[in-house]
């Protein structure tokens, strides 16, 4: 069931459907809402990914491999080695043995923050990239394991900060990783004011569309919650452009941060999802949509919880680059365009209508059918509890046969379940 789907099965079980597009938002708010709630509430088994969780040893310059600073600036230019995106988020110790954080790699550019306080240098080998935390999945909900296949060592520890503190895990001692500790959870705010959006002559976005536009920010490889949307007016012939303005300038004192912007857009008229549609610099504060950028469909983080990216860093800091592997829940996207499908199995999309139903009830003084559809619902979500938690959850053990010349570490006998 996509998300129209949902929403038809709530009206045709209320017997009501006024046709009304707050009406409309409200339900689909409500949906999502319950979806996020019961998608991050457990370790599902359908919400889990599994990724390659690289770490780095520390970078270092020398006389072939060498920095240049021009104050005032907010960044470095290199010579004989191409900064790598990696170095996104990294610590840069500059030739004035300052740190500054890296919050963009362009090139062979690495923009910083904050201002550079030394002087002009040029061919400097005094320079380091050191990789002091590591940004989980930005649609990581809470890491389950941690895993180093690469040199057969299995299943890592994972400790949080009171523990750390307590053995005092030392940064500077190197090493191979063989814990994760949680580090900092990072916010990033979203822009001040909504852009605007106008209609312009030429172009050839479809005609007769009510297009929506929003923007966020990102920096050191994570992205903030939008904008507030704005709608332009709907497209006719011969005026199939859209001028975007009004986008904040993320420089400081004239100087680039490293602090760009990405535009989205979505159809309106159809209730179509948010796409990716273009990056702009710092100092750019306007963009003409005439249709011929083409909108990008990944997953963005238009529709993303708005939650803080959670970091880790490792213990002992890594002394060379390793490839670990990440299991983790993912926090589910908003749902929103008519299209847009719950990432759980179908049979199991009907929980969504009644905590919906449940919900509306409620509010509308129901209480009895409100009741009725909480029972309802918690009846499915005990059978996807039972199904597809995770297997840690659901043990089977089998009962021993009496001793035969069964080896000591075999099962045997009838499955019964202990979970």
């Amino acid at each position: 069931m996509n998300l129209k789907d949902i929403i038809e099965e709530v009206n045709n079980l209320l017997d009501y459907n006024p046709d009304l597009q707050p009406y409309k938002d409200a339900v689909s708010r409500t949906v999502s809402r319950h979806y996020q709630e019961i998608s991050t509430e457990a370790p599902w088994l359908f919400m889990q990914n599994v990724v390659q969780f690289p770490v780095y040893a520390p970078v270092k310059g020398s006389s072939t491999q060498t920095v240049a600073i021009t104050t005032p600036t907010r960044f470095a230019t290199f010579t004989g080695i191409t900064p790598l995106q990696s170095w996104t988020g990294a610590l840069f110790t500059a030739p004035d043995g300052n740190e500054y954080r890296i919050t963009r790699v362009t090139g062979a550019t690495a923009y910083f923050t904050p201002q550079y306080l030394g002087t002009t240098v040029s061919g400097s080998a005094s320079w380091e990239i050191t990789f002091d935390r590591y940004a989980l999945p930005s649609d990581c909900a809470e890491p389950l394991g941690f895993m180093d296949r690469e040199n057969e060592r299995g299943r890592l520890l994972f400790i949080d900060r009171r523990r750390e503190e307590e053995l005092f895990l030392n940064a500077d001692d190197g090493g191979d990783v063989f814990a994760l500790i949680e580090d900092l959870h990072i916010s990033d705010r979203p822009p001040e004011f909504a852009p605007t959006a106008t209609l312009s002559l030429g172009g050839t976005l479809p005609i007769g569309v009510e297009f929506e536009y929003c923007y966020t920010f990102a920096v050191e490889g994570r992205e903030s919650p939008p904008s507030i949307p704005v709608t332009a007016a709907k497209t006719v012939a011969g005026s199939q452009t859209v001028v975007v303005a009004g986008l904040e300038n993320t420089q400081v004192g004239g100087l680039d941060t490293g602090v760009v912007k990405n535009i989205y857009r979505r159809n309106k008229t159809s209730n179509g999802r948010w796409l990716f549609l273009i990056q702009r610099l710092e100092a750019i504060t306007n963009f003409t949509d005439d249709g011929s950028a083409p909108a990008l469909p990944f997953e963005t983080n238009v529709l993303a919880p708005q939650e803080p990216r959670q970091y880790v860093r490792g213990y002992y800091t890594s002394n060379e680059d390793r490839k670990l592997e990440l299991r983790y829940l993912r926090k589910p996207r908003r749902l929103q365009a008519d299209s847009d499908v719950p990432l759980w199995p179908e049979p199991y999309h009907v929980l969504l209508v009644y905590r919906t139903l449940q919900d509306i009830c409620m509010q509308s003084g129901m209480n009895g059918q409100s009741t009725m559809y909480e029972r309802r619902g918690n009846d499915v979500l005990k059978r996807m509890q039972g199904k597809w938690l995770a297997r840690s959850d659901k043990n089977i053990i089998r009962q021993g046969f009496t001793y035969g010349g069964i080896g000591y570490f075999e099962r045997w006998g009838n499955p019964r379940k202990i979970g």
